[in-house]
Order: structure tokens, then sequence, then C-alpha cells
């Protein structure tokens, strides 16, 4: 994975993921001014409540093979064709549940179609990753440039052509299963791999352990879209759905350059006092968080909804991005935390996976109070606290290693 640390390699790395995601941002403004807020309310609330599927096709998986691939020579080829298969498993078999109850309200084609794309696109970012670790980084690039070219054939309709939420969609899962087609022939697989037991196992236990943190965000995402679409505050979502985008392109940046650095950050975590200073300053954060989280929410939360009553409907969306620049100490420092703890050993992996675990269950339970209470300022609010839930259970870990230096 050297190659990622070449200059002129991870420049264009970050400049196409971050293109993708500018392009995801601007898209959401002008589909909103292309349908009306009606319209894209409801794309915004399908497309949201299915975050977790996408997340739970690529995430864990993706720093899985990050993880174990670079490590494997004999079994590489029947290891990757593991790491294809496992995603388009996991995903599939959400999105058949979900299609199947109908959760959310709809079987329609929008909601399929939404569906297929999550998956496909949680699937294309394995695949990317799987070239990047073949030493293949601009295929990774020329994949994203691709998916930015299907998003602006999608706006182009919707501003030239008077088309809908359909014809994105359509354009979009064409444009994923086409890439990923392509991807997956540059890849040689042995489907060997799939009888290997041992093989199989360490794919899903390193994939389950690296995805808890991303996974517990993802669902959580999706939740308070699921319960905003039921509640008297629906119409809020297309603003809560822009900020949520807007999030993604910083959130996404920050936790690609935490996966280049990972392997740098891991052999320092092993090492004296460079480890100990990391750990002192992990500790100072998580207690911070811990601490001083709840109250500093609860504070900036109704600030927010003073400054919407003032302001009206004309100053939601305004409202909703303040207090979310007023959570990304919470959010990114969280991250920070978790991302140590991730490359530290056996027992704090799985401390930050359980702490990811009771964050989603504080935060699930915090949503269906303040969703239907407060409408979208209560759905960041409970996406925040499933944060600090995650650094109280994480905190007893962190201060026991620290004593025990």
């Amino acid at each position: 994975m050297s190659i990622l640390l070449r200059g002129r390699l991870l420049l264009p790395l970050l400049a196409g993921r971050g293109v993708y995601r500018l392009a995801i941002v601007v898209s959401n403004l002008l589909f909103l001014a292309a349908w009306g807020e009606s319209t894209f309310a409801t794309y915004a609330l399908v497309m949201g409540s299915f975050t977790a599927v996408m997340f739970l096709t690529s995430c864990g998986v993706e720093k899985g093979a990050l993880k174990l691939v670079p490590r494997v020579t004999r079994a590489r080829s029947e290891l990757i064709a593991v790491f294809v298969v496992l995603p388009a498993i996991s995903g599939s078999v959400c999105l058949i549940w979900i299609l199947a109850t109908g959760l959310g309200g709809g079987r329609s084609s929008l909601w399929i179609l939404a569906g297929v794309l999550a998956v496909g696109l949680g699937l294309n970012q394995v695949l990317v990753g799987l070239h990047r670790v073949l030493d293949r980084p601009w295929r990774d690039v020329a994949n994203h440039a691709v998916l930015v070219l299907a998003i602006g054939l999608g706006v182009a309709g919707a501003l030239l052509a008077d088309q809908g939420p359909l014809w994105a969609l359509t354009v979009m899962v064409t444009a994923v299963a086409v890439l990923n087609v392509a991807l997956v022939s540059g890849l040689v697989l042995r489907p060997s791999g799939l009888r290997r037991r041992a093989l199989v196992r360490q794919a899903i236990g390193t994939s389950a352990l690296m995805s808890a943190s991303e996974l517990a965000a993802a669902g959580i995402v999706s939740l308070v879209f699921l319960l905003l679409a039921r509640s008297g505050f629906r119409d809020q979502g297309a603003a809560l759905y822009v900020i949520v985008s807007a999030s993604a392109l910083l959130v996404n940046a920050f936790g690609f350059l935490l996966r280049i650095m990972q392997p740098q950050v891991s052999r320092t975590l092993h090492r004296g006092a460079a480890s100990e200073a990391v750990r002192r300053r992990t500790v100072r954060w998580a207690r911070i968080i811990a601490i001083g989280g709840a109250p500093y929410l609860a504070a900036v939360t109704a600030l927010t909804i003073l400054w919407r009553q003032h302001t009206g409907a004309t100053g939601q969306t305004a409202a909703l991005a303040l207090l979310y620049l007023a959570c990304i100490p919470l959010f990114f420092g969280l991250g920070s935390i978790n991302f140590v703890l991730e490359n530290g050993d056996r027992r704090t992996l799985r401390r930050t996976a359980s702490g990811s675990v009771t964050g989603l269950a504080g935060a699930a339970l915090s949503a269906f109070v303040l969703v239907p209470l407060l409408g979208a300022p209560g759905a960041l609010a409970a996406i925040a606290v499933g944060d600090v839930v995650h650094a109280i259970t994480v905190l007893p870990a962190l201060t026991s290693s620290k004593e025990s230096t």
C-alpha cells in the first residue's frame, strides 16, 4: 500500500473522491430546484433510508480487505473472491428484507432502484479498494470520474427534460452496474476460496469488527429518516438530506485520509513514547466528550430550536447547518478516538466495536423521542448522542490501558 503515499497518486485519489462527493451535494441542490420541495423530499427520504445498506455492503469489507489482502501471498486470489462475494450477499439480504417488509412505506420502483443503487455503490467501493491494494489506483480515479458523469447526466435530465427521480436513479444504477462488471473482470478470482472456512471466517470476523462504527453511524442515519418519514415533520426531510449529504463530503474525505494513514498509525501505536503520547491525547478527548458532550449537545440543540422559531420556515436549513457545525467537534473527535482504538490491540478493537453498538442503541432511543418531538434538529441531535454514548463506553478501556502502562 506504499503506492498510496506517493504524492503524485495521493492527489488524484483525493481529488476523485472529493469531486464525486461535491457532485452529490451540488446535484441535491439542483434536484431540489428542478423538482420542488415535495418531490425532492420523497427522493431524499428514500435515499436516506438506504444509507445503512450501502455502508453494510462496503465499509467493514473494504477495511478488512485493505488489512488482510496485502498480508496474503498464496491465497490472495481466493481471499479476493471472498471479499467480492461477501458485500454482494450482505447488501442483497438487507435490501430484500427492507423491500419485503415494506419498511419506510413503499415497494415502488423508486424504492427498488434506490436499494439496488445502495448495494451497487457499496460493492463498487470494495472493488476499487481491491484494485488499490493490487497497485491499480488509477482505476479508482477513473471509476469516480464515471460516477460524476452519471450524476451530471441525471441532473441534466432533471433540468432540461423535466425528468424526475426515477430518471436520476436509473442513470446511476446503470452506470454503477457497468462499472462493477468492468472492475470484477479486472480481478483474478478463485471461487475455491469460498469453500475455505478459515479464510471466510477471518474475512467476516475482521470486516464485522472494523465496520461497527460506520454501520452504527449509517444505521442511525437511516433510522432518523424512516422516523421523519412517518412523523409530522416529513417536509423537513429535504433540508436534513442536504445537510447529511454535505456532511458525507467531509466525513468521507476524513475517513479516506485515515485509511491511507492506517499502516503508519498502526506501527506508531506499538512504539514506546510515541504510542503513549497518542494514548494520552485519546484519553483526554474521550473524557471531554463523555463528560461534557451531553450538556453541550442539549445547549446547542435548544439554541437551534429557538433560532428556527425566530426565523420561521425560511431559516430551517440554516438552523440545521448551524447545529451540524456545532456538532462537528463531537463527530470528528469521536472518529479520531475510534481510529486509534481500531488500530490498537485486539482488546481495544473489541471495545470500540462494542462502543459503536451501545452508541447506536443510545442514538436510536433518543431518535424515537427527539424526531417526533423536534423533527430534523432532533434527528441531528440523536445522531450526536450516539457519539457521546460511544465515548462513555470506551473511556474505561482507555483509562485502564493508561494505568497499566
